[in-house]
């Protein structure tokens, strides 16, 4: 079975977790542990690291290499 993520702030010590409804009455493994405090001035939000590495593609669509360079047209 996948495991279940649930990525929130404790404001109690009784917790509400309804994301854990399909597994009522099974046997289950639950471990809490805290979360790295971002700091301010980093993004908190996942971002690719290959975003902005493309400035612009005038033709996205055209082939990677010139015609006449493919192995397939000698």
């Amino acid at each position: 079975m996948d495991a279940i993520y649930i990525h929130t702030t404790l404001n109690s010590e009784t917790l509400h977790l309804p994301e854990l409804k399909p597994l009522l009455g099974k046997s289950v493994e639950i471990i809490v542990r805290e979360m790295p405090q971002a700091p301010s001035n980093e993004r908190t939000s996942w971002v690719s690291p290959l975003a902005g590495s493309v400035l612009r593609d005038d033709d996205p669509f055209g082939p990677a290499v010139p015609a006449d360079e493919w192995e397939a047209n000698h």
